[in-house]
C-alpha cells in the first residue's frame, strides 16, 4: 500500500506551510505528496517547493478546485489517495489510521473520520458571526476526512471540473450509487479552517455551483428510477 497525498492550491501563501507541516508531520509519512498550485499569483508555489524537496509542485492556469483535483489524481502513482485544502489541517496520526483501517478491511474502498472545525484567527467580528462552529468534532463527510482507494476513480471517474464547489458531494453521490463502500470511523482526522477564502465561505459563485450539483444528483434518482 502505497498514499498519495494531493493538496490543490490557490494563492494560499498565508496557510500552506502549516498544511504541509500537519502532512510531512504525520506518524505515517505519505510516500507522495503532490501540490497542486492552481494559478496562483501569490508565492504559494515557491512556498510549497520550498518546504521540502520531497513535495511535487505542479502548476497550472486557474480551473479551480476540482480540475487541480483531477490533475492529481493524474499524476499521482499511490495505491491509495488522500486530499487536504491548503488551509486544513490532519490530525498527526490521520494517515496511519486510516491506513490501517483499510489493511483490516478489503472490502472498504474508503474510510472517513470526524472533523474539528475553527475559524481562522484571521477572521473579523464580523465574519465570525456568521458561524455555528460545532463545540465538538463531527462526522467529516469531506474529501479531507478521506482516505480513497485509486480503484474508486476508474469506478466512477473524477470530479466534475466545471463545479467550483460540490464537486466531492456530487462524486460521493455518483461512488455510492456505483456500489462503492465508505466507512465514517470516529478518530479525528481533520481540522477544518473557516476563513472567507474558503471554499465553505458562502457566495454567490459558491451558492450558484451547490444548486448545479443538486440537480445533477436529481437528475441521476429520475434517470435511476425510469431506468
Amino acid at each position: 500500500m502505497t498514499i498519495s497525498v494531493i493538496i490543490p492550491a490557490y494563492n494560499a501563501e498565508t496557510t500552506l506551510l502549516e498544511t504541509l507541516e500537519s502532512v510531512l508531520g504525520q506518524t505515517l509519512v505519505p510516500d507522495e505528496v503532490i501540490v497542486i498550485d492552481d494559478g496562483s499569483t501569490d508565492s504559494t508555489a515557491q512556498l510549497a517547493a520550498a518546504a521540502s524537496s520531497s513535495i511535487r509542485v505542479v502548476r497550472q492556469p486557474n480551473r479551480g478546485a476540482a480540475a487541480a483535483t483531477n490533475l492529481g489524481v493524474e499524476l499521482s502513482t499511490g495505491t491509495e489517495l488522500a486530499f487536504l485544502d491548503a488551509d486544513d489541517l490532519w490530525a498527526k496520526d490521520k494517515i496511519a489510521t486510516q491506513v490501517e483501517i483499510l489493511c483490516q478491511h478489503a472490502e472498504l474502498d474508503g474510510v472517513f473520520g470526524h472533523v474539528n472545525t475553527f475559524l481562522c484567527p484571521t477572521n473579523d467580528a464580523e465574519s465570525k458571526l456568521r458561524y455555528r462552529i460545532p463545540e465538538a468534532p463531527e462526522p467529516g463527510w469531506f474529501l479531507g476526512a478521506a482516505l480513497l482507494r485509486r480503484h474508486c476513480f476508474e469506478c466512477c471517474g473524477t470530479f466534475v471540473d466545471t463545479l467550483r464547489a460540490g464537486f466531492f458531494i456530487d462524486w460521493y453521490d455518483r461512488a455510492r450509487a456505483s456500489g462503492l463502500s465508505f466507512q465514517m470511523r470516529n478518530d479525528l482526522v481533520l481540522h477544518r479552517r473557516i476563513h472567507p477564502g474558503s471554499l465553505a465561505h458562502r457566495s454567490q459563485h459558491r451558492d450558484s455551483a451547490m444548486l448545479e450539483m443538486a440537480r445533477r444528483a436529481i437528475e441521476r434518482r429520475r434517470a435511476r428510477a425510469s431506468s
